[in-house]
C-alpha cells in the first residue's frame, strides 16, 4: 500500500488496510510529499502515564465512544470499539492495535477520526464534506450527519459527477487556488438510506467491505489526484423544510467555520489558517441549500446540478 494517499497523505502500511487499498491500479496515483507511516499489531502502543483528555465523545448513556488525550509525545485516540491509536506529533507516524470491533472498526476509525487529525497537523484544513467533482473542479457537500451527503453525492455521480471524498474533505492552500484532496477509497451510509436506495445503490457503489449496527461501508473508486475546489453547499435538512430546494449565499467566512473538521488543534497558527481557509472559501460559490426531509437526492441533485450550470 506504499502508494496508496488519501486526505493529502501519502501512505504507507505494511499491514493491508482493505478501507485504503482502493480499485484498480495505482496508476494515477499523484503523491503529495506528506508521508504517513502506519503500523498495526495486537500489542497496545506506548504512551506516557501523564497526558492531557482534549476529546470526550460519549453515548447518550454515558458511555464512551472515544477519546483523545494529547502529550508531548502526540494524541492517542481510543474507545472500545476502536481500539488503541496513537499519532506523532507532527502526524507522520500511526500506531494502532484493535478494540472489540477488530480490524474492521479500527479501519473505519483510522479513516474517519485519525487520517483527517494527521493532515490537519501536516498542515491541511479538513472540512466535515463530501465531495464530487464537476467539469474539473471540486464541489464539497457538507452538513451534519443525516443530512444525506453520500445520498446527494451518489444522485450527483449519476448525472456524471465523479466522487472525491465520502465524508470529510482535506484543503490545500496553492497560491490562490484551494486544492481539494481525494479522501479514502470508501463511502459509508447509514442502513436506514441503505435500504431505501435498495438496489439501485448496490448497483451504483462497490462491493462491500463492511456492515455495522450503524451503517454500510462498501469499497469506492475516486478521482486520482487533487482538483480546484469550485463551490461549497451547505446542506440544511428540516423536517418542516420547502418543497424545492432554496439556496441563498453564504458569504460570511464566520459561518464556514461550522462545516471545520477538527476544532480540537486550537493554535493560534492553526487557527489563522482556518480562518485564511473559510475567507477564500467565501469567496467562491457557497450557498446554503434548504430542503424538506422527504426531499428525493435526485431532485436536490438536479437543483444543485441546475446552479453548477448557471
Amino acid at each position: 500500500m506504499a502508494n496508496a494517499t488519501a486526505f493529502g497523505l501519502d501512505l504507507d502500511s505494511e499491514t493491508p488496510l482493505p478501507f485504503l487499498a482502493g480499485e484498480g491500479s495505482d496508476a494515477g496515483v499523484q503523491p503529495t510529499g506528506r508521508p504517513l507511516r502506519i503500523s498495526y499489531g495486537e500489542q497496545l502502543p506506548d504512551w506516557p502515564e501523564q497526558s492531557q483528555l482534549i476529546s470526550d465523545e460519549r453515548g447518550l448513556d454515558g458511555e464512551v465512544i472515544f477519546q483523545i488525550e494529547s502529550a508531548d509525545a502526540g494524541y492517542r485516540f481510543h474507545g472500545p470499539a476502536y481500539g488503541c491509536t496513537v499519532l506523532s506529533a507532527g502526524g507522520t507516524e500511526v500506531c494502532g492495535a484493535p478494540g472489540e470491533g477488530g480490524l474492521e472498526e479500527w479501519q473505519r476509525f483510522l479513516v474517519a477520526q485519525v487520517l483527517p487529525f494527521a493532515a490537519a497537523l501536516q498542515g491541511l484544513e479538513v472540512l466535515h464534506a463530501g465531495a464530487v467533482v464537476v467539469d474539473g473542479e471540486g464541489v464539497a457537500l457538507s452538513g451534519p450527519s443525516g443530512s444525506g451527503k453520500t445520498s446527494l453525492a451518489l444522485a450527483l455521480q449519476r448525472r456524471g459527477a465523479e466522487l472525491l471524498a465520502d465524508d470529510v474533505l482535506a484543503l490545500e492552500r496553492d497560491g490562490e487556488e484551494l486544492l481539494a484532496h481525494p479522501g479514502a477509497p470508501i463511502s459509508g451510509i447509514d442502513l436506514a438510506e441503505a435500504e431505501r436506495l435498495g438496489t439501485q445503490g448496490e448497483g451504483e457503489r462497490g462491493g462491500l467491505l463492511a456492515v455495522n449496527a450503524r451503517e454500510q461501508v462498501a469499497r469506492a473508486a475516486l478521482v486520482p489526484g487533487p482538483v480546484p475546489l469550485g463551490a461549497l453547499f451547505l446542506l440544511a435538512r428540516q423536517l418542516e423544510g420547502p418543497q424545492e430546494p432554496r439556496f441563498e449565499p453564504e458569504g460570511d467566512a464566520r459561518q464556514l467555520l461550522a462545516s471545520t473538521f477538527n476544532l480540537v488543534l486550537a493554535s493560534p497558527e492553526r487557527l489563522a489558517g482556518l480562518l485564511d481557509v473559510c475567507a477564500r472559501l467565501a469567496a467562491r460559490r457557497v450557498e446554503r441549500v434548504t430542503f424538506g426531509a422527504a426531499t428525493d437526492p435526485d431532485e436536490l441533485a438536479a437543483a444543485i446540478w441546475a446552479r453548477l450550470s448557471a
